[in-house]
């Protein structure tokens, strides 16, 4: 993997991060919010490196000039013993049996009139075991271990964040009380030694601002440049071309959909895959006192897994270390550069 130059921003306040859909006072009373994405931590980066808001989405020529090439991650960290350690969404294949027991969804190969309501091969079920989603958290030894060899830890450690509901009132142009407009809206206030790392590939090596804006209403983070963060290793062989994908964040494919795109490897083939519900991503420049440039997308959210077979084991070998360095192609070059698809592989049976 390419050097990385290891980032943590550590809130100093909750963090308000807007999940980009259309929101009134008055109307919708409660404004979304979501934990921060690839974009939002991209900015706070770009800024601790001295670059202008939206610098690497509006000039690809910035990227490596003014901020890094490329940044992998965010990832959920948390200081413990004077270091900043990984922490992962527990994969989605992953549930809990009614008495409590974790265990792996297994894959289920569909007969020819099954896959066309599909198009995809197999299915991930719980051979009725009335199975439930198994929310949480894991380290990185936990994640290892599922990723080499399947196995599965009923462990998790506590949650990152927490939500806070604040109440507002919306203010006339001249800043007065508009009358009647109430609204609420959540923020997450990060658990006391959490924070959010991204390594930082390529890019000026220049001394990082120690304080920047993290999210919406003037939020701010520290920043910490830090030794490199141990993340999963990729397996050393892929028996039978099979290739476990884990996303580690958002990612907004180019199809537009939940699948990826793996035109770039002939032969590769989706099998089957457990994701989560779409997660609302918004993209915003701020310009002095103005927000400006907003786009809103569908992620697929943290913590979902892609079975993917290829045509042999070399084949695999050499998709793997490509998935595990560089991640999923995105809709837009600048949303991999921003850490958009970021991915860890592994092996499935």
């Amino acid at each position: 993997m390419s050097r990385c130059r290891w980032v943590v921003l550590e809130p100093l306040d909750t963090i308000v991060v807007r999940d980009g859909r259309a929101f009134d006072a008055g109307v919708n009373t409660e404004a979304q919010t979501v934990p921060p994405t690839p974009s939002t931590v991209a900015g706070a980066i770009g800024a601790a490196y001295g670059a202008a808001p939206g610098a690497g989405r509006v000039d690809p020529d910035a990227r490596g000039r003014e901020l890094p090439e490329r940044i992998r991650g965010p990832f959920v960290v948390r200081r413990e013993g004077g270091r900043w350690r990984a922490r992962w969404p527990i994969p989605r294949d992953v549930v809990r049996s009614r008495n409590g027991e974790p265990f792996r969804l297994r894959v289920t190969h569909l007969n020819e009139g099954e896959r066309a309501d599909l198009d995809l091969p197999a299915v991930l079920d719980d051979g009725g075991r009335r199975a439930e989603p198994m929310d949480g958290w894991w380290d990185t030894r936990q994640l290892t271990a599922y990723l080499h060899g399947g196995k599965v830890s009923a462990g998790g450690t506590e949650e990152p964040w927490q939500s806070e509901r604040r109440v507002g009132l919306a203010r006339n142009a001249d800043r007065t009380a508009a009358d009647g407009l109430l609204y609420s809206t959540r923020h997450l206030r990060f658990t006391e030694g959490y924070g959010l790392a991204a390594c930082c590939v390529g890019g000026p090596d220049r001394p990082l601002r120690g304080l920047v804006h993290l999210g919406g209403r003037g939020r701010r983070a520290e920043v910490h440049e830090v030794e490199e963060i141990a993340l999963p290793e990729r397996p050393p062989d892929f028996p039978g071309g099979r290739v476990l994908l884990y996303l580690a964040t958002a990612a907004v494919f180019p199809r537009g959909d939940w699948k990826p795109d793996l035109g770039r490897w002939r032969g590769a083939e989706l099998v089957t895959a457990a994701t989560g519900p779409p997660q609302p991503v918004s993209t915003v420049t701020a310009r002095g006192n103005k927000i400006s440039d907003g786009l809103l997308m569908w992620a697929v959210p943290p913590g979902s897994v892609y079975y993917l077979r290829f045509p042999d084991e070399r084949a695999a070998a050499e998709a793997a270390a490509h998935l595990h360095e560089h991640g999923l192609d995105q809709a837009e070059e600048w949303m991999r550069t921003a850490g958009f698809g970021t991915a860890v592989v592994g092996r499935w049976a």
